[in-house]
């Protein structure tokens, strides 16, 4: 949908100017004139992004689930707030979104239903939740729960992130630096070695080949581990199996698989919490839960417990069955169900997993740089020692 800078006379007679996104010109006339503005000109914007080109982050979904739920406890109708919430967005994919869900509500189509037009931006948790506060009439509590869990999921996405980038990064300056060594310093002092015709231990030997390895095929340091990447990757994506067990592999690593585990848990039981308390029922919210937990074996997990609930168990055993949730947790859900109370319960398990991804992710990327400069440390020792060991036992002979 493309986008227009207009001149418009307001109520007082005032000259106005903006921009706003209209199909052509009997929309854009018709648009100004529901908020009090009669056109005078326009003209389209050229080289705008169209609606299939952009992309809707989440800070945009943030802002839109605040800015809704905002103007519906001040008692705006709802079709006047998605054309508040539609000029008012800065994302031009968000404003065309938001044209388009004003057309369907418009037309009489319920605003869960218009959401779900859209399933790439608002999926099916979203939609879910916008049809629950409409069918209990509040859909200010529904837009301030999803804002809450995205804003959750911004921080627990930076965090993870944050782990990621760190080693990566890490990881490329150390492979460049041990390039370089190999590439460029250690060719010469060898070969002033071998040139004095000193004996050659083994560990020199091996510094050697290593560095003939690295000035000969230089390019496979690049290439193997980008092949390498690329064939996991495609594996994970279209081989179900391989991914399973990819996930499991990952979560038996030290540090990283507890990290992982602690992050997924926290995913669940937040978003559980979410659905929960906007009036979903328990099958219902242990479904939606799922949905959001990456790791193929922590899913499977949760599907069973939701099995184990739907036979009849309580929550509480069937998340003690599943052995991937702590005891303290257990518990926590426990004190929920038999106290009738389970948002406090939820509150306290939120607050639980918080503080044990922050403490997880902090450690992990704190074990990270002591490790590489450990094996830096060992790597430069080591070139050292095959240098300088046969020129110190050279000299050694020379002064007996």
């Amino acid at each position: 949908m493309p986008s227009f800078n207009y001149k418009a006379i307001n109520d007082s007679g005032r000259m106005m100017r903006g921009e706003i996104t209209a199909a052509n010109e009997i929309d854009l006339e018709e648009r100004l004139r529901e908020i009090g503005l009669d056109l005078v000109n326009y003209k389209e914007k050229v080289g705008k992004k169209s609606s299939s080109r952009g992309k809707v982050k989440i800070n945009d979904l943030i802002v839109f689930c605040l800015h809704f739920e905002q103007l519906d406890r001040a008692g705006v109708p709802v079709l006047d707030s998605i054309a508040d919430v539609r000029d008012a967005a800065e994302n031009p994919r968000m404003r065309d979104i938001m044209a388009g869900v004003y057309e369907s509500v418009k037309n009489g189509q319920m605003f869960s239903e218009a959401l779900a037009k859209y399933p790439n931006v608002f999926d099916d948790v979203f939609v879910g939740l916008v049809s629950t506060g409409e069918q209990t009439g509040d859909l200010s509590e529904s837009f301030t729960h999803l804002a809450d869990h995205m804003k959750w999921s911004s921080d627990i996405q930076r965090k993870v992130k944050k782990a990621v980038r760190y080693p990566i990064g890490l990881l490329i300056l150390l492979t460049i630096v041990i390039a370089v060594l190999m590439v460029f310093v250690v060719p010469k002092l060898i070969d002033f070695i071998v040139s004095q015709g000193f004996e050659i231990p083994l560990h020199t030997r091996a510094l050697i080949a290593t560095s003939a390895f690295f000035a000969d095929y230089w390019y496979v340091v690049p290439i193997v581990p980008t092949i390498l990447f690329i064939v996991i990757r495609t594996l994970y994506r279209h081989s179900e199996a391989f991914a399973y067990k990819f996930d499991g592999m990952m979560l038996k690593l030290p540090v990283v698989g507890p990290t992982m585990r602690k992050i997924d848990m926290a995913r669940f039981t937040h978003f559980f919490a979410v659905m929960f308390k906007s009036g979903v029922d328990i099958l219902q919210s242990l479904d939606a839960a799922t949905k959001v937990v990456s790791n193929r074996v922590l899913k499977e997990t949760i599907l069973t417990v939701r099995r184990s609930v739907a036979t009849g168990n309580t929550l509480t055993d069937s998340l003690r069955i599943s052995s991937q949730f702590p005891s303290l947790v257990v518990r926590m859900f426990k004190v929920g169900e038999d106290s009738g109370n389970m948002n406090d319960a939820l509150e306290n398990i939120n607050f639980f997993y918080s503080r044990e991804v922050n403490d997880s992710v902090d450690k992990m990327v704190g074990m990270i740089q002591p490790t590489l400069t450990i094996v830096m440390g060992m790597l430069i020792f080591w070139i050292i020692a095959a240098i300088f060991g046969p020129l110190y036992e050279s000299f050694s002979k020379m002064n007996i």
